[in-house]
């Protein structure tokens, strides 16, 4: 069995036979955000992957000055990225109530952590990875 080295696939040679593997690559960065409803009662959290293209494109649109903190103009930008069709698929989520109209805050300092190795992301859309964790 002969295995080639590559970042998003794998092709694994056995008995004359090419299979393939998507190989899913780890998010470089994430942001925790609350789940509040319109009235400002907490539903829960969720938290946002995005690609490294993604993340380095955020980066350069909004270059470190110094230290001030979690790169706050990057996290807002993935904040404001989530798309209509994301926010619908967050609202449908077991466990949260339908039909809500959510506003998404931050909540400070991240409080969950989400091993990707072990925990498959709730969605993923346009690159992104999303896990919804419903609860206060």
């Amino acid at each position: 069995m002969r295995k080639t080295d590559c970042l998003s696939r794998c092709f694994v040679k056995r008995e004359n036979v090419i299979t393939k593997r998507v190989v899913k690559m780890p998010s470089a960065h994430k942001i925790e955000l609350q789940i509040v409803s319109p009235s400002g009662e907490p539903l829960g959290l969720v938290i946002v992957g995005i690609p490294e293209d993604q993340f380095l494109k955020l980066k350069a649109e909004f270059p470190d000055k110094g230290f001030s903190g979690q790169r706050p103009k990057v996290n807002q930008a993935i904040k404001e990225g989530i798309t209509k069709q994301e926010r619908d698929h967050i609202a449908k989520h077991p466990g949260l109530p339908g039909n809500t109209k959510l506003k998404f805050q931050f909540e400070g300092i991240p409080r969950s952590y989400v091993d990707e190795a072990k925990e498959k992301p709730s969605f993923e859309s346009h690159g992104k990875k999303f896990w919804i964790k419903p609860g206060p």
